[in-house]
């Protein structure tokens, strides 16, 4: 374990100045680490102006520019750790433009949605320990320089010496950081959550409001249910992301909505800003993240003998949306029907 000395001799590269990358190195950044960003664009430009974070509890802090560096690739040179950001479907382009920059020894730990991920990184840098991890709150990204986390929850990490260190550095900054050994299992435990991404782009509600609808909520029950079967086709355990057990969460959902609000009031713990990263792609004009989420879970079920068609039916409706540029706004009746067909 780091003693909190080494830790501050740590610099922390962030890679993906998304909503995630700029609240946890904003975080670290406020409680006296040393942290680069790697960004581009309006993100870059707003940048040299500061950076705004905060959270559901009341939280705020605005930090200076001179609290952080921020360029291209190259400004992570002298990085230990580099913590990877960027949407599942930029992996490996990203990964290949640090390869000239990433310092010799450095940890890169993943901080991205899906699975999979880890191994493209370690085929781009074959010399660099990569370690997985995960962010299973939910962060609202405000403006190109200011986000907002919606509800409370911890950064997971796998186990690891820079797992460690960086531990250390979070403590002082208020950022919640858990190491887990069962990572793989824990992977799969946040892809269950994360099937929900694309369901908040066909609503167009805040997240709050799309869970106080029993629709929603049935067809989400639908596809965790798909995952959940397709992992034990192919002998994979999940563990909770969570304090939730995952296979009690679709049951959860079902409940009608008065006392799913009792047993799920820990979860529904966020504000109304909160929105699916997902949704942030469609405002932004991104490409969509829903084949490295639902398209996961229909692939592995194929390789298992299964089917996952509302999975398969979530994927295709997001790629409408985003083809169309905006949410069709499906009320949560509708789309429990559209995935009742689909099943049959």
């Amino acid at each position: 374990m780091a003693s909190d000395s080494t830790a501050q001799g740590s610099a922390i590269g962030i890679m993906g100045a998304g909503a995630i990358g700029l609240y946890v190195g904003g975080m670290l950044a406020q409680g006296g680490a040393r942290v680069a960003f790697a960004a581009r664009g309006r993100t870059l430009e707003a940048l040299g102006r500061g950076l705004s974070v905060s959270r559901y509890d009341g939280f705020k802090a605005e930090l200076k520019p001179g609290r952080y560096a921020a360029g291209s690739a190259p400004v992570l040179a002298d990085c230990d750790i580099i913590l990877f950001c960027t949407k599942s479907g930029d992996t490996e382009a990203a990964a290949r433009d640090l390869v000239a920059s990433i310092k010799p020894g450095a940890t890169v730990i993943s901080l991205q949605n899906g699975v999979g991920n880890v191994d493209v990184l370690q085929s781009v840098l074959p010399g660099h320990q990569v370690v997985a991890g995960t962010v299973p709150f939910n962060v609202a990204r405000l403006s190109p320089n200011a986000v907002h986390c919606a509800m409370e929850g911890a950064v997971l990490v796998g186990p690891s010496d820079a797992s460690a260190r960086l531990a250390a550095l979070a403590r002082p900054s208020g950022l919640k950081l858990e190491m887990r050994a069962d990572f793989e299992a824990v992977q799969w435990g946040k892809l269950l959550l994360n099937l929900n991404n694309g369901l908040n782009v066909l609503s167009g509600l805040p997240l709050r409001r799309q869970f106080e609808d029993p629709g929603y909520r049935h067809v989400l029950a639908m596809a965790m249910e798909e995952l959940l079967a397709a992992l034990d086709a192919a002998g994979i355990r999940a563990t909770g992301a969570t304090r939730t057990n995952p296979r009690l969460i679709p049951k959860v959902l079902r409940l009608p909505t008065w006392l799913f609000r009792i047993v799920a009031r820990q979860q529904l713990r966020m504000d109304d800003t909160a929105r699916s990263s997902s949704w942030d792609d469609l405002q932004a004009g991104r490409a969509p993240e829903t084949r490295f989420l639902n398209g996961a879970v229909a692939v592995l079920a194929g390789r298992h003998g299964r089917t996952a068609p509302v999975n398969e039916l979530i994927c295709r409706l997001v790629d409408e949306a985003f083809a169309e540029g905006r949410s069709p706004r499906l009320p949560g009746e509708t789309l429990l029907e559209l995935a009742r067909r689909a099943k049959t």
